[in-house]
């Protein structure tokens, strides 16, 4: 398997605006576009990380400066307010997504729970659904995934079943209804 900082370099999507990069050691960085626009990423990155348990401190404000290629060059609301999150999390000790919006307090909460659901749900993933619900998602058929898997199509439907793949989306798409109606 190739060396995570590879791994991260290939994680492509239409909303990232800098490219999740390490640094300080442990840590990654992204920066997206959008309010919450595309929650899938969460996963994407999880998955593209995966065995590794991540802490994802997320922070969301307007960025009204010069955009940089590397997310380390820039500061503002939005990486003071993940970096909150993310403290938030190291005294949890858990490995789950925690966003501050800088809005209502309840907003936040509500946010947040969505969040850990579905961090609850992908901590229960096994490699073969991981593999199943990625491989679907980028075909879009359960034939097309369970000819590239080597797989029957019956197989991945089962594995995308038991991960729960049709709850993920139906949270990822309320997360995204939430930004749509908030965002500024």
């Amino acid at each position: 398997m190739a060396r995570l900082p590879e791994r991260l370099s290939r994680l492509q999507h239409p909303h990232l605006v800098a490219g999740f990069t390490m640094s300080r050691g442990d840590e990654i960085q992204g920066v997206l576009s959008g309010w919450l626009t595309a929650p899938e990423v969460l996963r994407l990155l999880r998955y593209t990380c995966r065995p590794l348990q991540l802490r994802l401190g997320i922070g969301l404000a307007v960025h009204a400066g010069k955009m940089a290629e590397n997310p380390w060059d820039l500061n503002g609301p939005a990486f003071f307010r993940a970096r909150s999150a993310l403290d938030d999390l190291k005294r949890s000790k858990q490995a789950s997504t925690e966003i501050v919006t800088g809005g209502a307090e309840e907003l936040d909460r509500l946010l947040n729970a969505t969040l850990l659901l579905l961090d609850t749900i992908l901590a229960g993933w096994t490699e073969a659904q991981w593999e199943a619900v990625h491989v679907y998602e980028s075909v879009g058929t359960y034939a097309a995934a369970g000819d590239r898997l080597g797989v029957a199509p019956q197989n991945v439907h089962k594995r995308c079943q038991a991960a729960h793949w049709a709850v993920v989306r139906e949270a990822e798409d309320a997360l995204r209804l939430v930004a749509s109606i908030l965002s500024p």
